[in-house]
């Protein structure tokens, strides 16, 4: 079979219209030809270089993910204490990262083990970022001592149970109590050198 020309079209662009349609419009509801509509090409060529929706959600949130994890944790290693690090982990978390597309994800991962292999990736890296930030506070002897996996399991499990009932607008969940309820648990676990002062959201 002769591979469809795509001359005209970068993977990269299919996959930014692929993560846009699932967002908006949920796995369910998109079609390959919604995608194929939104980046410019044809659903023949999307089905010859992805193995069909399955394929393409799992690329599209590596690719938001890669980009996202790039922004926010080079400005994270940037910043000179690790409180200031952990503010803008869970700022981007909780303002700025798309909980649809990994909910979405996380349904596919029930039943595709490459699907479940990419959400473990990534939910590690997540995981490690926030890992890395409470160590450095306790090195540096900002944040009290206490074993380092426990606090961020708890840290993590917090925003991870809490952001999707954000997307589900689940009632009496707002951003601004989510995010008062971290920054206060986060407080407690790490003491009095983390600023637990609400965050200054950038964009």
């Amino acid at each position: 079979m002769p591979r469809p020309r795509l001359d005209h079209v970068r993977k990269a662009q299919i996959l930014s219209a692929a993560a846009e349609v699932l967002s908006e419009r949920g796995y369910a509801n998109s079609r390959v030809v919604d995608i194929a509509n939104a980046a410019g090409t044809s659903p023949a060529a999307i089905l010859y270089w992805f193995d069909g929706k399955d394929g393409l959600l799992a690329e599209a949130l590596r690719l938001r993910e890669q980009e996202f994890h790039t922004r926010y944790t080079e400005k994270a290693e940037n910043k000179a204490t690790a409180s200031e690090q952990l503010r803008v982990l869970v700022e981007a978390m909780l303002h700025h990262y798309d909980w649809k597309l990994w909910m979405e994800l996380c349904v596919l991962a029930l039943r595709d083990e490459a699907a479940a292999a990419e959400r473990d990736r990534l939910d590690r890296r997540w995981r490690a970022a926030l890992r890395s930030a409470i160590r450095d506070g306790q090195a540096s002897g900002e944040f009290v001592q206490s074993d380092a996996d426990e606090t961020m399991f708890v840290l993590a499990a917090l925003l991870d149970g809490l952001s999707p009932l954000l997307v589900l607008k689940a009632k009496g969940v707002t951003k601004d109590r989510v995010e008062r309820v971290w920054l206060g648990e986060a407080s407690r676990l790490l003491g009095a050198g983390f600023d637990a002062s609400p965050l200054k959201r950038s964009r």
